[in-house]
């Protein structure tokens, strides 16, 4: 491969495929969330960690941010990660150590979905 060969144009942001199910899904988590005017649904949402990675970048979260005083408290109602899945139709080891990651940091339980078999994996 050349060395300015990038193997996908959209870097770490994913394929269209990607972006498409993380599009769907996340109009799908504002529609569940509208009626809880406290609650934030965004993409992209970057997670404290410090596991494998310092800080992992959920696909899409709905949340809730409380103000204390100075202090900034998150409170998490729903995490997606959206990936591939291996052979086996477990995602991806770079997707399994994230979710790892976010669930041990945040104690939810990550929600994967698998983009090219358009399916949430358990």
């Amino acid at each position: 491969m050349p060395k300015n060969k990038v193997n996908n144009p959209n870097g770490k942001k994913g394929s269209k495929a990607h972006d498409d199910a993380k599009n769907l899904l996340l109009t799908q988590l504002k529609e569940e969330f509208k009626d809880h005017a406290n609650v934030q649904v965004k993409d992209e949402v970057p997670i404290a960690t410090y596991g494998k990675k310092n800080i992992r970048i959920a696909d899409i979260a709905a949340f809730i941010v409380d103000r204390i005083g100075n202090l900034i408290a998150v409170t998490w109602s729903k995490i997606i990660q959206v990936g591939r899945t291996n052979a086996q139709g477990k995602p991806v080891k770079r997707e399994q150590e994230a979710i790892d990651d976010i669930e041990k940091a945040t104690g939810v339980k990550v929600e994967f979905y698998d983009y090219k078999n358009n399916k949430f994996v358990k």
